[in-house]
């Protein structure tokens, strides 16, 4: 099932704000380079502040709910580039090449454009159950399919490092996982517009209002009260950097 992101943009322009501590962990990746790519940029987020950056987007309507930003704007696709070979520094991709086509051809699409590095931000799937699947286990099955492993993207991009990125329990950018120690936020329904899973599902209203009831009796809180006192919890999500002018070894996880 497709998703049209224009009809999206507004919850996305609400509910996902980049979070400032996960941009840290990107912006570490992006010293010292001028010349920077963000494929599938959206409304911009995580774009570094410290370079020149192209933001190359499909929706319109993603382009023009953008906030101000100095980013040059342009409408495309990841699996069609219209950049010449190594125009710039490094390509980011952040929580995007699900979305893409063909993720392989967009991928060979960075390295072509790049000289130094390629920056995905993505998602590698569960160690343990993420509690939402217990109300709602059709969302593991959609995700999956969708996102590469790490194997995957080493095939394809050569060595790769790898960094686990765990969500803070008040993270703003409201992704998927974003809302783990925060259960009520799911039942708002601009919050799931913000998240391109529910649009991959059918009709989950049922599944919801078991998880309104539990939330509401304190069943909820009964069953995963061992999540409230964690600060942050580690739900498949991956920092990967393909450094090309290095030889980086190899931490893929599968």
């Amino acid at each position: 099932m497709s998703i049209d992101y224009d009809t999206l943009s507004d919850p996305y322009h609400h509910h996902r704000v980049p979070d400032i501590r996960i941009a840290a962990r990107i912006w570490v990746h992006t010293r010292d380079n001028q010349h920077l790519l963000n494929v599938g940029a959206g409304m911009g987020a995580y774009e570094p502040e410290n370079c020149a950056v192209v933001a190359l987007e499909p929706s319109l309507e993603m382009v023009t709910k953008r906030k101000q930003s100095a980013a040059t704007m342009v409408q495309g696709f990841a699996e069609n580039l219209p950049f010449k070979d190594h125009t710039f520094q490094v390509a980011m991709g952040i929580l995007t090449i699900h979305h893409w086509a063909d993720i392989s051809t967009g991928l060979h699409e960075m390295l072509r454009v790049s000289q130094k590095k390629i920056i995905l931000f993505t998602w590698i799937g569960y160690d343990d159950d993420f509690w939402l699947e217990d109300y709602i286990p059709d969302l593991r099955g959609v995700d999956q399919k969708l996102f590469p492993s790490l194997k995957e993207l080493e095939a394809i991009l050569g060595r790769i490092s790898v960094e686990k990125i765990e969500i803070p329990h008040d993270c703003t950018d409201g992704f998927m996982c974003a809302y783990w120690r925060r259960p009520e936020a799911y039942l708002d329904a601009n919050v799931r517009k913000a998240i391109s899973t529910f649009s991959r599902i059918p009709d989950v209203q049922k599944e919801l209002e078991k998880l309104r009831q539990d939330i509401s009796d304190g069943s909820w809180r009964k069953k995963y009260h061992h999540l409230l006192d964690k600060e942050s919890l580690d739900l498949g999500y991956r920092l990967v950097v393909c450094d090309k002018g290095e030889s980086i070894s190899c931490s893929a996880e599968n």
